[in-house]
C-alpha cells in the first residue's frame, strides 16, 4: 500500500497538499497535531500531519460483528434484499385490495383511488374530491382512505356536504397523527453530542453545519466538529471549510477508538456535532461499521438524515436498515425540491422515529427549521 505523509501549518493547507499530490479521491488514514520541524518545534510550535493513500480499497479498521456461520454450502444467488416493514402506526386496508411491495409501501394507490372507493361505500362527492387531492399528493391510498373515513364518522350528514369543513378537519386529523422530535436549540435541555447518519447524498454534512452554526451564533455555545467521512478527501474538505468559516475546532477520525479520543479532546465544548460517511442501506458491512462508530460516540441525539426527493420505497429501505443504528429522530432535507411531502406521511406517523428538522436549501444556517406538524400538512394538502 502506498501511504504518504503530509505536513502543513493548518488543516486546510494539509488537505490542499493531499489533493494536489494524490487527487480528490485520496483516502485519509489519520490526522494528528505534531511539533513543527526545527527551532519552532522546540518553542512549542505545532503543525498538522496527515497520512493518506491514493489506494481506495483500504481494509476497514472498524470492529465488525461476525456473521452467523452458514448452515448450508449451496452457492448463493444474487437477489434483491427482502426488507422488513417499517414500524408505523397506521390503519391497514383489506389484504385482498391493496398490493404492497416488500418494504410495505402501497404500489397501487393511484389505480386504487379510481377503482375502489369511487364506487364503493357511497361517500359524498366532497370527500371524494379531497381524497383525490391526497392521492395526487402521493399520499398512499390506504392512508387517504383511513383519514377520510375517520373524518366522515365525526361529521353529520349535512356537514359532510361542506368540502371546506371536511378539508379543515382532515388537515387537523393529519397534523394530530404526525410525530415531531424535540428542538435541540432549547436552551434548557440541549444534547451535548449530536450525530448525523444516513445514505449518501442526502445532505448530512450541510445539516451538521447548519446545526453547528445555530448553536454557535444564535445560542453562543462552544461548538466542536468531528468527521468520520475519511473515504474521500473531498468529503472532509467540505466540513473543514465550514469549520474554518465558523472558527470551530474540528477532528478527523476513522475508527471508534479515535472517535472517543476526539470527543475527549473537545471536552471544553458545550456541543459536539459528528458527521458520518454516507452508507448504502443495502451494504450490511457498512451499516455494521456505522453501528460500531455510533456506539463509541454514544451521542445524545442521532439523526437519520433522509432526502424528500427520494421515492417511498427508498425511504422505507433506509428507515428499515438504519433502524439497527438506533436513530432517535430524523431530518428531512431538500423539501424545496419537491411539490408535496405526501410520500413521507407514513414515516411522519411513526412514533418511534419523530421528525426533528426539515431543510429547504443550502444556506447555512438559515435553511433549516424545527419540524412542525401544521407546516408539514400544508406541504401535503
Amino acid at each position: 500500500m502506498n501511504i504518504r505523509s503530509f505536513r502543513a501549518k493548518s488543516m486546510h493547507e494539509a488537505l490542499e497538499l493531499v489533493r494536489k499530490e494524490l487527487g480528490p479521491d485520496a483516502a485519509l488514514l489519520h490526522t494528528r497535531e505534531v511539533p513543527q520541524r526545527g527551532l519552532k518545534g522546540l518553542f512549542g510550535g505545532k503543525e498538522i500531519e496527515l497520512a493518506a493513500s491514493s489506494e481506495t480499497n483500504l481494509k476497514s479498521r472498524f470492529e465488525i460483528e461476525e456473521p452467523e456461520p452458514e448452515t448450508e454450502h449451496e452457492p448463493e444467488l444474487e437477489a434483491e434484499p427482502v426488507l422488513p416493514e417499517p414500524v408505523v402506526e397506521i390503519a391497514s386496508p383489506p389484504e385482498d385490495v391493496i398490493a404492497k411491495d416488500d418494504a410495505g409501501i402501497d404500489l397501487e394507490a393511484m389505480s386504487f383511488s379510481q377503482s375502489f372507493f369511487s364506487s364503493g361505500p357511497g361517500w359524498p362527492p366532497s370527500i371524494l374530491r379531497i381524497r383525490e387531492r391526497l392521492v395526487e399528493a402521493e399520499v398512499p391510498g390506504f392512508l387517504a382512505d383511513s383519514v377520510c373515513e375517520k373524518v366522515l364518522s365525526t361529521h353529520t350528514e349535512e356537514s359532510q356536504q361542506d368540502e371546506a369543513v371536511l378539508l379543515n378537519a382532515i388537515r387537523a386529523e393529519l397534523a394530530a397523527s404526525i410525530y415531531v422530535g424535540r428542538d435541540i436549540d432549547d436552551p434548557r435541555d440541549y444534547p451535548r453530542i449530536v450525530a448525523a447518519i444516513g445514505p449518501t447524498g442526502v445532505g448530512k454534512t450541510t445539516t451538521i453545519a447548519k446545526l453547528a452554526a445555530r448553536a454557535k451564533f444564535d445560542h453562543k455555545r462552544r461548538v466542536g466538529l468531528v468527521t468520520v467521512d475519511t473515504y474521500r478527501i473531498a468529503a472532509v474538505d467540505q466540513l473543514q471549510t465550514y469549520a474554518e468559516i465558523m472558527d470551530l475546532p474540528m477532528k478527523i477520525v476513522s475508527t471508534p477508538m479515535e472517535v472517543r479520543s476526539a470527543i475527549n479532546e473537545l471536552s471544553d465544548c458545550e456541543q459536539i456535532f459528528i458527521d458520518t460517511a454516507g452508507r448504502s442501506p443495502r451494504d450490511e458491512v457498512q451499516v455494521q461499521q456505522l453501528r460500531s462508530l455510533i456506539k463509541a460516540a454514544s451521542p445524545d441525539e442521532t439523526y437519520l438524515v433522509l432526502s424528500a426527493p427520494s421515492s417511498s420505497k427508498s425511504l422505507a429501505e433506509a428507515v428499515a436498515k438504519f433502524t439497527t443504528v438506533a436513530p432517535s429522530s430524523w431530518v428531512l432535507t431538500k423539501i424545496d425540491e419537491v411539490g408535496s411531502l405526501g410520500n413521507t406521511l407514513s414515516f411522519l406517523q411513526d412514533p418511534q422515529l419523530p421528525l426533528a428538522y426539515v431543510t429547504n436549501g443550502q444556506d447555512v444556517p438559515q435553511a433549516i427549521a424545527a419540524a412542525e406538524a401544521e407546516d408539514l400538512v400544508a406541504r401535503i394538502l
